[in-house]
């Protein structure tokens, strides 16, 4: 953010806040913070991702091994 636009956003809130009372800029403040201590990121569980595969129709065992049968290579030397 643009140092004069941030200083001009805090001021024009300072002018609509500074005729609060004690008690409710107490309470803002309390807002406030909390909403910065909030900006935690939640930890994803794996297990959503239990059952992916399963869902083409195809069991565990039969995707292993069309993953292995898959990933057999021709080792042919070819000569130039």
């Amino acid at each position: 953010m643009n140092t004069n636009t941030s200083v001009s956003t805090t001021d024009n809130y300072w002018n609509l806040l500074k005729h609060l009372s004690d008690d409710v800029k107490i309470d803002l403040i309390t807002l406030l913070s909390s909403s910065l201590r909030k900006k935690t990121v939640d930890a994803i569980s794996a297990s959503v991702f239990y059952g992916t595969w399963g869902k083409d129709g195809i069991g565990d065992d039969e995707f292993v091994e069309e993953l292995r049968e898959s990933r057999k290579f021709n080792h042919e030397v070819v000569e130039i």
